[in-house]
């Protein structure tokens, strides 16, 4: 496909990484002559030095002959300017970034308003996984399916664990796993969708999936002492840290918010009443253990500057707290120094990332638009995607045990009604016109529903 992206900050050249790597045609405008040169030398892509909101660099960049217009510069005004643009000269579909409340509030009127096809959010995609995750603090990482009604979380196979040294068949047919799903296992860097033959060790994770009850009680049996929260600090008043205390606050959570910008501290304090806000250096570990740091069940650390995102979550881990969770954007630092675990870890451009190639391949499928939302796991090996299917797919009417599907790819969960019930998938499930099923893979560029056949 013919991609144009105006921006190449953190999560433009991500995107354009990801994108140059599934083989699309990508042209990226930026003004720093400096950021675009680096970003060129490292991805096999074409770029335009320039202004995203000037119609003469648009006609340059063939905006007319684009598929999809994705404007990621640092301000919203900018990038809602060059997607107004771009799509009065032609681009067939175009996305906004847009992180203030004020545009993402109410995104159907933004739409029908100015004309932008779509508006991604990654701030607010990073605050709520990080409230998902909340719900099961001993989780490595929590995931939200199908309109929330099926959830995933990542647990370790430890040595007290009641499914140590047992088959995923032994499981089921003891009630173990009732109504649930061991979906991906990793162990050591082995990473596979595991069979019912498949035997749990000491030390693997592995990622299960069920309704809210059935993943609680799981969760139950594998955790000795519960662990609840209840106060959480938030460190950086930034718009992840925003967007999470007010998703948090909503949910009766106590929350403190450090914020050493004095202008941000008192914002943030005006528009969330209910938090403790402190203007104060979050990163000086004397004033963190001065704020009883060590009073609170979780801290997330938030602030601008991963180094420090790093250190502040390392004197919590020192002063006991149990659940910590750390925005890192750029993930190369963690995989260098191993200093933090990878999976309670946040970055923004991942779930932006993840959100655009959704649409790319929707829009490449044959069939329209039947990729529903799409989430990579596992440092991005491991993918999920929900699938509507749509007509003329060739597994409507089969049962999954007649189809001859590709190896590591595993159908989960079927839902036969867009508010009916969730269905674990079996052999003997049968999949209908309409349906929308999770299917989780270590393939990629699946775009439609039959992609999991051999």
């Amino acid at each position: 496909m013919n991609i144009i992206i105006v921006g190449a900050g953190k999560i433009g050249s991500y995107l354009t990484s990801q994108l140059a790597e599934e083989n699309h045609k990508v042209l990226v405008i930026e003004k720093n002559k400096d950021v675009l040169d680096r970003l060129l030398s490292l991805n096999d892509v074409m770029g335009i030095l320039g202004d995203g909101t000037d119609p003469r660099i648009l006609k340059e960049a063939e905006v007319s002959q684009c598929d999809i217009f994705v404007a990621l510069a640092l301000e919203d005004d900018t990038n809602i300017i060059a997607s107004v643009l771009a799509k009065s000269m032609g681009a067939k579909y175009t996305i906004a970034r847009a992180r203030e409340p004020k545009y993402t509030n109410d995104l159907d009127f933004m739409r029908s308003c100015i004309g932008v096809d779509n508006f991604v959010n990654p701030e607010y995609y990073a605050a709520k996984e990080i409230q998902r995750t909340l719900k099961y603090p001993d989780a490595h990482s929590v995931e939200a399916f199908l309109r929330g009604k099926v959830n995933m979380i990542q647990i370790e196979i430890d040595k007290d664990s009641g499914m140590l040294n047992k088959s995923l068949e032994e499981l089921n047919q003891s009630g173990h796993l009732d109504g649930a799903l061991v979906c991906i296992a990793k162990y050591h860097d082995h990473i596979f969708i595991p069979g019912g033959d498949h035997v749990l060790k000491e030390g693997e994770f592995i990622h299960i999936a069920g309704d809210r009850e059935t993943l609680y009680r799981i969760y139950r049996s594998e955790i000795e002492k519960e662990h609840t929260i209840k106060n959480v600090m938030v460190i950086g008043a930034s718009r992840i840290g925003y967007y999470l205390s007010k998703l948090l606050l909503e949910r009766n959570f106590e929350v403190t918010i450090i914020e050493i910008d004095r202008e941000k501290a008192y914002r943030v304090q005006e528009a969330l009443p209910r938090a403790v806000v402190i203007n104060t250096d979050g990163a000086d570990p004397d004033i963190l253990a001065e704020e009883r740091i060590s009073n609170y069940d979780a801290v997330i650390s938030l602030t601008g500057i991963d180094q420090e995102n790093i250190i502040i979550s390392l004197v919590a881990r020192k002063l006991g707290i149990r659940k910590i969770m750390t925005k890192v954007d750029n993930m190369k630092l963690l995989k260098l120094t191993g200093i933090l675990d990878m999976d309670d870890t946040i970055t923004s451009k991942r779930a932006a990332s993840d959100f655009v190639i959704r649409l790319v391949r929707s829009k490449e499928s044959i069939k329209g638009f039947s990729i529903k939302n799409l989430y990579r796991l596992e440092d991005e090996r491991v993918e999920a995607i929900e699938f509507n299917v749509v007509e003329d797919s060739y597994v409507i009417g089969k049962k999954l045990k007649d189809l001859k599907t590709k190896d590591n790819t595993l159908v989960s969960y079927i839902q036969h009604d867009p508010h009916g019930k969730v269905s674990v998938a079996n052999g003997d499930s049968v999949i209908q016109l309409g349906d929308r099923v999770l299917v989780m893979t270590t393939h990629k560029n699946f775009a439609e529903i039959d992609d999991i056949l051999e």
